[in-house]
């Protein structure tokens, strides 16, 4: 259609806006229909979220800060037998490390393989130390093997370490074999019964406890043997050997006999002192 010259040119009603009403076009911001609260929501879960990730990353940088190193390791327990260099060399951690990355529980089980440890506890002592609590093994007896080697042992038989000479503070046992430090040699609860019940006074004439089929026999000086037995904790029979060599005559003695403790039986040997 060609304008009309007199009236300019002619609306197109398809293409031309809607008639000024005051009501805002579709679409506008100003549109009730359009609300800006989905947006705002999602800025709130954006900084939710990134709040979480400042959070999280600051825990784990300041749980690495110095101010959270290990400045100290403490060891309590621990005698001349045991010294302190070994079980920091088994504890495996250094000072500066994080108090956060010790791995209390395998701290523990590398110190606890030490001969001489018993029992052991690792704990944290905020804000920067490391604690080692040890139950240390205590030597009983020397033990000396077929082969002529000597070994320390606890009280369950633990072999704690090997020696060049005897401890003459401790009764001595004999056994097969002393094994390696941290074996524990089994079949020695006789022997190691009858050892804890020899008293300071019966230490000097007893060299050796040595095992038998009908239980312990006292190797003593001079060459005599002293059978024990197998006795609930010796305890009766060292008493009665102690009354054997300190009320008869030791003259030409080769053999006493206290597995019946009540009735200890002397056997002499007249070729022997003679």
């Amino acid at each position: 259609m060609e304008p009309d010259p007199a009236t300019g040119p002619v609306a197109n009603p398809e293409l031309s806006g809607p008639p000024e009403s005051g009501v805002p076009p579709l679409g506008s911001s100003t549109d009730p229909a359009v609300s800006p609260a989905p947006r705002r929501r999602g800025l709130v879960v954006a900084w939710v979220v990134v709040s979480l990730i400042i959070a999280v990353v600051g825990s784990f940088a300041a749980t690495r800060t110095e101010l959270l190193d290990i400045d100290e390791i403490r060891i309590v327990g621990v005698s001349a037998n045991l010294s302190e260099s070994s079980v920091l060399e088994a504890l495996s951690i250094s000072a500066g490390s994080p108090m956060t990355g010790v791995d209390l529980e395998e701290a523990a089980r590398r110190v606890a393989s030490l001969p001489r440890v018993a029992g052991v506890e690792v704990e944290r002592d905020w804000p920067g130390t490391v604690v080692v609590w040890i139950v240390e093994r205590r030597a009983v007896v020397n033990a000396v093997g077929s082969d002529g080697r000597l070994a320390a042992l606890d009280a369950d038989g633990t072999v704690l370490e090997h020696l060049d000479a005897a401890d003459p503070s401790l009764p001595t046992i004999r056994v097969d074999g002393v094994g390696r430090p941290g074996t524990r040699l089994s079949g020695l609860g006789s022997l190691l019964d009858a050892a804890d019940a020899v008293t300071e006074d019966l230490a000097a004439w007893i060299v050796a406890l040595v095992p038998t089929g009908g239980g312990v026999r006292a190797e003593l000086v001079g060459g005599v043997e002293a059978d024990l037995g197998l006795g609930d904790d010796y305890r009766d029979e060292m008493r009665a050997l102690t009354a054997v060599l300190h009320g008869v005559k030791l003259s030409c003695i080769v053999r006493i006999d206290v597995s019946v403790h009540d009735i200890p039986v002397v056997r002499r040997d007249d070729i022997h002192c003679s």
